[in-house]
């Protein structure tokens, strides 16, 4: 969700829009470096944008995420139902007794405040920023 990061990846900064995954949440159970990465389970809904890419965008998310498998889901994009590609974390490295990364949660903030995601949201991202110490 961070721009830069997406710039980083793709060398460019490709067309996002605002999107609701329902039926989901996110968790901080992926293992990484002893701590928990951004990863999604059923739940209430989350929040996040959509990038605009092509296969071989696709294929290099692949590359550079061996942990996680990419699932086809149904998005809400401005109260219109789409398909869109999300990355969950395979079985074998999620881990729920880990402790979230701090890096992990900054870079969702700023990418949330950057995309205008709603303050609702933003706020939980920094109460959650909060709580870990």
């Amino acid at each position: 969700m961070d721009p830069e990061k997406a710039e980083k990846i793709f060398k460019r900064r490709p067309k996002a829009k605002i999107a609701f995954l329902p039926g989901y949440e996110v968790v901080f159970n992926k293992e990484g470096m002893g701590l928990g990465n951004p990863n999604i389970k059923p739940g209430k809904g989350v929040w996040g944008v959509v990038y605009e890419v092509d296969d071989r965008d696709l294929q290099k998310l692949d590359r550079i995420s061996p942990k996680y498998e990419r699932k086809l889901v149904k998005v809400l994009i401005d109260g219109r139902e789409c398909e869109a590609w999300v990355y969950v974390a395979k079985p074998e490295f999620v881990n729920d007794s880990l402790k979230p990364d701090r890096s992990c949660i900054e870079r969702m903030i700023k990418g949330a405040k950057f995309h205008g995601l709603p303050k609702e949201y933003v706020s939980w991202l920094e109460s959650l920023l909060k709580s870990i110490r």
